[in-house]
């Protein structure tokens, strides 16, 4: 089971919710389940072109494990 960042840009209005599930098409569809059940609601947003409908998703890192950023060498 993974878990997954899910936004929605569409007609002035901006979705997000965390999904866990097994695949990315899973993830989306209960999202879209969630978003039809009033589960997830909508915020109100203008920064975005309200003619175009933009989803994205991220796969998080659930591991648990502390991670570092370390700097790129210099060349």
């Amino acid at each position: 089971m993974r878990a997954y960042r899910i936004q929605a840009r569409a007609c002035g209005k901006y979705l997000r919710d965390i999904i866990k599930a097994d695949t990315a098409i899973e993830a989306l569809n209960k999202f879209s389940q969630r978003v039809k059940d009033g589960i997830v609601t909508a915020l109100n947003e203008d920064f975005y072109n309200h003619k175009k409908t933009v989803i994205t998703y991220e796969e998080l890192d659930e591991s648990g494990e502390k991670k570092t950023v370390s700097e790129a060498p210099e060349t």
